[in-house]
């Protein structure tokens, strides 16, 4: 069937492109929709540094997205508030990169504030004069905490940023997670039930969370029911209201004993306690390591201290110092005697020499003559030769012997 309409329509048909479409819409929208009035409430504004402003027209029924640029938002008195009920001048268009239907603001007429602010507003201070969020009734949040109630959504960015937080941060306890709507007209009922059974554990939390991410003033409208912030208020355990952004309040903020900006804000809150208690036990422990360490170090050396003296006092100690002394006397006698040795060399050297310049033999070689007494003792003087006497001369190869003769 599909395969026949495309074969019968092809030739004749025009294939538009998506640009194309949207172009046409913007510009029967334009000649058909423009310079009208409407009326509606803001809700999920935001301004840009731009000066531009982007929120949801809306009434009881529909929706429709509006933009003011900052020439016409120039002109106006006071920016547009968040949940206003206005009267807006401008021209439907069509934003073509994404196909939206828009509205192009004009000028504004604030028309009185929006039913979701002035019903919050009735209800906050009607529940005010009933002493409802007086600070006296307020219960302290526990500096340490081991279990944790959490009433979110198992799906929002909420319950993600909350526990990665106390993961990080190094706490250690258990998370009770009772998931709920946080959002629609069947919320406040689910929220009032997972309260209902926090409170009916058999073994009690510490603190509970109520936590959601940040979202319009309809979004977080179901943390405003009268039931809800009642059965906070009167919560037998510490409650922290945790919802939107820092911006956000909504009535459960009011009723509960603590309101942190965001979910990792309430995290924060609760790991600090934890944080600082691990921070100081961090410190205990390395001061411990370091005593200990410090009186093994000092032990130690006493120890190595009385191994010294002892070792002193140790008979085969003695013995061995004495070796090593006796050994040092041997070596110190054994140079002494060889220096003793070399000196009685060369005196014996020099003996020698002087020896050998006086030896008979090497001065008879010279030419000398030794001349003796029959007695074979040297004669030195004429004086002592006498007459007839035989006298003996020494030469080098031998004696001769003659007779002395007188003189004439």
């Amino acid at each position: 069937m599909q395969a026949e309409l495309f074969t019968s329509n092809q030739s004749d048909s025009k294939i538009w492109e998506i640009s194309e479409i949207n172009a046409s819409i913007r510009k029967l929208l334009e000649q058909n929709l423009s310079h009208i009035w409407l009326r509606g409430e803001i809700s999920n504004l935001k301004s840009y540094s731009s000066g531009h402003y982007y929120f949801q027209l809306k009434d009881e029924i529909s929706q429709l997205k509006g933009v003011l640029f900052k020439g016409d938002a120039r002109n106006l008195a006071t920016p547009p508030v968040e949940g206003s009920s206005y009267l807006i001048f401008g021209d439907i268009t069509v934003y073509e990169p994404r196909g939206d239907c828009q509205i192009r603001v004009k000028h504004l007429l604030e028309e009185g504030r929006g039913n979701l602010r002035l019903e919050f507003e009735r209800l906050k201070k009607s529940l005010s004069d009933e002493g409802l969020f007086d600070s006296e009734k307020k219960k302290p949040i526990p500096k340490y905490t081991k279990r944790i109630g959490l009433i979110t959504s198992k799906e929002g960015a909420a319950i993600e940023d909350f526990t990665s937080i106390l993961q990080r941060r190094g706490w250690r306890g258990e998370i009770i997670l009772s998931p709920s709507l946080v959002q629609g007209a069947t919320a406040p009922q689910n929220l009032v039930n997972a309260m209902n059974q926090m409170n009916q554990l058999e073994i009690p939390i510490d603190v509970l969370i109520l936590t959601r991410g940040g979202g319009s003033i309809e979004d977080l409208w179901a943390f405003n029911d009268e039931e809800l912030v009642r059965k906070v208020a009167g919560c037998t355990v510490p409650v922290i209201s945790a919802i939107g952004h820092q911006t956000d309040f909504v009535l459960t903020d009011f009723a509960s004993d603590l309101r942190a900006e965001t979910p990792s804000a309430a995290a924060e809150l609760l790991s600090s306690g934890f944080l600082e208690q691990s921070q100081k036990l961090d410190l205990l422990s390395s001061n411990l390591q370091e005593i200990a360490f410090r009186t093994v170090e000092k032990a130690s050396d006493h120890l190595d201290l009385l191994s010294l003296r002892l070792k002193s006092l140790n008979p085969s100690h003695r013995i061995e110092m004495a070796n090593q002394s006796l050994t040092d006397l041997s070596a110190r006698l054994a140079i002494s005697i060889s220096r003793f040795l070399e000196q009685k060399k060369s005196a014996l050297s020099h003996l020698e020499t002087r020896l050998e310049g006086v030896n008979i033999k090497k001065i008879l070689k010279k030419g000398f003559a030794v001349i003796k007494d029959p007695s074979g003792k040297a004669i030195s003087s004429i004086n002592s030769l006498r007459k007839q006497e035989e006298i003996r001369i020494q030469l080098q190869d031998g004696e001769i012997q003659f007779l002395v003769q007188p003189k004439k």
